[in-house]
């Protein structure tokens, strides 16, 4: 009964998990957002909370992001669409309560996605920002002007936002963007204790290019590495599709990047431990794929979790790699979606997808069980358990 979008999911060592979603039952007079919530590692949920309280009619809160330092820390991030900034909230009681809104002043911003670093103390959150420029209008354009396409790019600047917060939200700096004035929207952020910064994007030109950036001098200076030179020339819109890189850091501090390719023809791993020298690109992917879409990805020490969406025909599945030795060796595919037990037996043959602008999510809780989390069927949202032990690990 809860039609929902992007969900994402964060978990801890203690067994509490969380997942937050875009709420649409009020849509499209507005949204909301949604948590649900288990305290025994995912094999029961408590029914969701509005933590917007029903948005007003004609209000949309978008785009949610949720982290965990696996500490008992979680952080919720999402955009009201009337002012575009970012309101954070803290949790330290696995998402009973919340904190008032974190102090973030940039407005505008869109696609927020948020990390923490894994001593706590650091957050980092990658936006695209737009900032009216000087040829902004006075007075509303006239539609039928055959030059407004025109005036409203010139009307509005956009940049990639770098957000850094050293103590827990409480003050926050912007760096440098490593685009400079280049549209770009984010699709994972990384932060390490000593500040260093890699994030996933994709930039508007050429078709869009699936593209790493990393710095480790505060932005001063920025490595960027091109997955993909021209990702998606046949789509009329820059940056839908659920075609985006997304990247974890293993316990070596070593980065995995999973993505679609050109056209969304098959999801490709690569890695770097450096950050700098990435290893030749794997396929993931069947090759019976018609379609792939929606990467997501996590580490945890040694371990390494990749989900994705397939298309074969019409029908979509949800599949899942993992490996336990930094992305060395990794195990077979396996379908999430085939275990779904509903009234409707069609599932086996795979669901249906109605958006080009969701997102899947994928967590390991560091007790050797990993989750995973996406939508179907226009807003349906399915929790998936992988369990790596038959027995957790200690949560010391």
């Amino acid at each position: 009964g809860f039609v929902s979008a992007k969900p994402v999911i964060a978990a801890a060592p203690d067994g509490n998990v969380l997942v937050v979603a875009q709420g649409l039952t009020n849509a499209p007079l507005g949204s909301d957002m949604l948590l649900w919530r288990s305290n025994d590692r995912g094999n029961s949920w408590g029914p969701p909370v509005n933590l917007t309280n029903r948005a007003p009619d004609g209000e949309i809160f978008f785009d949610p992001w949720l982290v965990t330092d696996r500490r008992g820390q979680f952080y919720f991030v999402h955009v009201l669409r009337s002012d575009g900034r970012p309101r954070i909230r803290r949790s330290k009681d696995a998402g009973l309560t919340w904190s008032h809104d974190l102090p973030i002043p940039w407005k505008w911003c869109d696609r927020p996605v948020m990390s923490i670093s894994p001593n706590g103390r650091q957050l980092v959150v990658t936006a695209s920002l737009q900032e009216k420029t000087n040829k902004y209008p006075s007075e509303p354009l006239d539609s039928n002007d055959p030059d407004i396409v025109r005036k409203i790019q010139e009307s509005f600047r956009f940049s990639a936002a770098v957000l850094v917060s050293r103590n827990q939200g409480e003050s926050w700096e912007k760096l440098a963007s490593p685009f400079n004035d280049v549209h770009a929207i984010p699709f994972s952020v990384i932060i390490d204790d000593n500040g260093a910064i890699a994030a996933s994007w994709i930039v508007e030109g050429n078709g869009s290019r699936s593209v790493v950036t990393v710095t480790e001098n505060s932005g001063k200076t920025w490595t960027t590495t091109t997955l993909v030179e021209s990702l998606q020339p046949e789509r009329p819109h820059t940056f839908n599709g659920e075609r985006f890189p997304v990247l974890s850091r293993n316990g070596r501090s070593g980065l995995h990047a999973a993505y679609v390719t050109a056209g969304a023809t098959a999801l490709m791993i690569r890695h770097t431990p450096d950050g700098k020298v990435w290893n030749e690109a794997r396929k993931f992917s069947s090759e019976a794929a018609d379609e792939v879409r929606m990467a997501a990805i996590d580490a945890c020490g040694p371990m390494v979790h990749v989900t994705w969406m397939e298309r074969v025909g019409t029908n979509w599945h949800v599949y899942y790699r993992g490996s336990r030795d930094y992305g060395e060796t990794w195990s077979s595919p396996l379908c999430l979606s085939k275990t779904i037990t509903l009234s409707d037996t069609t599932i086996a043959n795979g669901f249906q997808i109605t958006s080009d602008d969701d997102q899947s999510s994928v967590t390991d809780d560091g007790t050797g069980r990993v989750h995973a989390v996406w939508t179907m069927n226009g807003g349906d949202v399915v929790h998936a358990i992988i369990d790596w032990l038959p027995q957790p690990v200690s949560a010391q």
